[in-house]
């Protein structure tokens, strides 16, 4: 836990650098800085906890689209879990004139206001990961959370053999909390051996997570598994199980794939995990964004003038199941 705050006051301190909540540059030479060259069209993804390692996927999809697109693209949000932040920065991108945005909403109802004031500036917004169905959004891209939580628990009750006190852990999102309910609802439907005994918040941070769960662990001692619901969850929880000795004795379901987390479903610590197609998301929502902004989608000659939104208004990734049988694939892409 020692090395993994070193780490994290480094990773801080070289984003602070660049100022709070900034993007961070584009590589000199690298394709998406070329694609920058050719076009003035930005499309700027919006999110929250940038700190993390779960957004490393989407960062490589805005990478890949960028350079595909000939157009330029962004990452940029506050470091920790600053909802009133999100949506400052929210109203500055406005103020900037993007193409298009992606959000990842850290709380609906905040972002809600300046979503529509973004649509009516004529700026496309796609949600991702988390919905904000009540505002003017133009697309939704990524999973039912729900359903991804019901997976996960179909995957924990099989790891725990159907039976045993569990814990839970999140952060309060939306997105993940969603979640929380999926695990709870499966449990209660076809596991009522099963007792989740507390949810943990580990703040989606790397640096806290182990500790949440091990402070969790000892409160608990007779729990035998966990179901992670962030992308920090399982490795968090899987330093705790470690340094208590209990690999084996608690079995953890954890989300995403970072790779920071991969090698602990390598070596049996983790039984599986929940991953989104992070990479798609961002790659995919970038197209449509710029396929509206070009007046390539021909449904009417003008949508605007017309009053539609010419995008899907949902768009379904799906959820893939890594497990120690193919964990390999996973950590060589």
């Amino acid at each position: 836990m020692e090395k993994a705050e070193l780490n994290r006051r480094g990773l801080l301190a070289a984003i602070a650098a660049a100022g709070v909540g900034a993007a961070v540059p584009l590589a000199a030479g690298s394709a998406t800085a070329a694609a920058a060259e050719a076009s003035d069209a930005e499309y700027v993804f919006l999110s929250i906890v940038t700190q993390v390692p779960f957004w490393v996927d989407h960062r490589a999809g805005l990478d890949a689209a960028a350079a595909d697109l000939g157009v330029k693209t962004t990452f940029t949000g506050p470091l920790d879990f600053d909802t009133a932040g999100q949506a400052r920065q929210l109203d500055e991108l406005i103020a900037r004139r993007p193409a298009g945005l992606l959000i990842f909403p850290g709380d609906a109802a905040a972002l809600a206001p300046g979503i529509d004031r973004a649509i009516e500036a004529g700026i496309p917004v796609a949600c991702i990961i988390g919905d904000v169905p009540e505002s003017k959004r133009t697309a939704f891209l990524g999973i039912s959370n729900y359903d991804a939580g019901r997976v996960g628990g179909e995957m924990l009750a099989e790891a725990v053999g159907g039976k045993g006190k569990v814990l839970l852990g999140t952060f309060p999102a939306p997105s993940t909390l969603d979640r929380v309910r999926g695990y709870k609802d499966v449990f209660a439907e076809k596991y009522p051996e099963i007792e989740v005994v507390d949810v943990v918040n580990d703040k989606a941070d790397p640096s806290y997570a182990p500790t949440a769960y091990s402070q969790a662990l000892q409160a608990h001692p007779d729990v035998v598994g966990i179901g992670g619901t962030d992308g920090d969850s399982g490795k968090g929880a899987a330093l705790a199980v470690v340094e208590l000795g209990k690999v084996g004795a608690v079995k953890i379901v954890a989300m995403d794939r970072n790779s920071d987390m991969l090698p602990y479903i390598a070596d049996g610590t983790i039984d599986g995990a929940v991953a989104q197609k992070s990479w798609l998301e961002s790659y995919l929502a970038v197209h449509l964004l710029h396929w509206l902004h070009e007046n390539k989608i021909q449904i009417v000659k003008d949508s605007a003038k017309a009053g539609i939104n010419p995008l899907p208004d949902t768009v379904s990734t799906g959820v893939m199941r890594v497990t120690k049988a193919n964990v390999a694939e996973f950590m060589s892409a």
